[in-house]
């Protein structure tokens, strides 16, 4: 009973954390122990509301007898009338109906459930609410949201000081071991090994204006030019504003003359 029981919880969690969104992405970002411990919790849930629905019918035919069985009472000929025992007294694979009623429907259950969930992910809307409640638990994803809501540049140092400044393409970070950061660069250049001072090299967005590139250009357009970088390779990310970093430039700028001077 015990391994039949712990394959149903399994497959339950796994079906509904597979097609639930925001499901699948707490149990990609665990591992280990606490990734299994996920899945058969959710397993747990609708192997117990399928046990629950199965008692209720149970003792809904428990009731109904007890009703149909009063006129016994008052009449010995009337016999007692009995339609919930088969429940328990017959088996299916040497395992009481009640039991493997109850399998069956939690399985049932967690098919719904995760069949409704990923119709559910066809609206934008809810699909959108989905990414962004997700989002909101990890720092860099919300900040990659952030430049997408707002239409800002993102600064991106690697470790090996190359730097890349792009508007994001596509910000979703889903497991721990394959993380990823798709960036449209307008900019790339490195850091100073010693100053850490950002030196520019290429200038992106003057081919996609010399071209006339832009996202739905026939030919090449800017997903064509899109970076995806391994997000164990990126040292920092932060969003980047034309202005305020032309601000730092001057006060650096300055300072640097001013030392020089003296």
């Amino acid at each position: 009973m015990g391994p039949l029981v712990i394959m149903v919880v399994l497959v339950c969690g796994f079906w509904f954390t597979e097609n639930h969104y925001q499901s699948r992405i707490r149990q990609a970002r665990t591992n280990g122990w606490t990734s299994y411990f996920y899945v058969a919790m959710h397993g747990c849930k609708f192997v117990i509301q399928g046990f629950c629905l199965v008692l209720f019918i149970y003792l809904f035919l428990l009731i109904v007898s007890l009703i149909i069985s009063i006129p016994h009472l008052f009449v010995s000929t009337y016999g007692i009338k009995d339609f919930y025992s088969w429940l328990t007294n017959k088996t299916a694979l040497s395992y009481p109906l009640f039991f493997i009623l109850s399998l069956c429907a939690g399985c049932f259950i967690a098919w719904r459930a995760g069949d409704a969930a990923q119709k559910s992910l066809r609206d934008e809307r809810v699909r959108q609410a989905a990414y962004r409640e997700m989002a909101a638990l990890d720092a860099i994803e919300s900040l990659l949201v952030q430049a997408i809501d707002e239409d800002m540049l993102i600064f991106v140092t690697l470790k090996s000081r190359k730097v890349y400044i792009g508007y994001v393409a596509a910000p979703r970070i889903e497991h721990s071991l394959t993380q990823h950061l798709s960036i449209i660069p307008c900019i790339s250049g490195y850091r100073d090994k010693d100053t850490l001072y950002y030196h520019e090299q290429h200038r992106y967005y003057e081919l996609y204006l010399k071209k006339g590139i832009t996202a739905d250009s026939k030919g090449l357009n800017l997903q064509h030019f899109r970076h995806v970088i391994p997000m164990n390779e990126v040292e920092a990310i932060s969003l980047f504003d034309t202005s305020t970093y032309q601000c730092f430039d001057e006060f650096i700028n300055n300072k640097s003359e001013h030392a020089t001077s003296e």
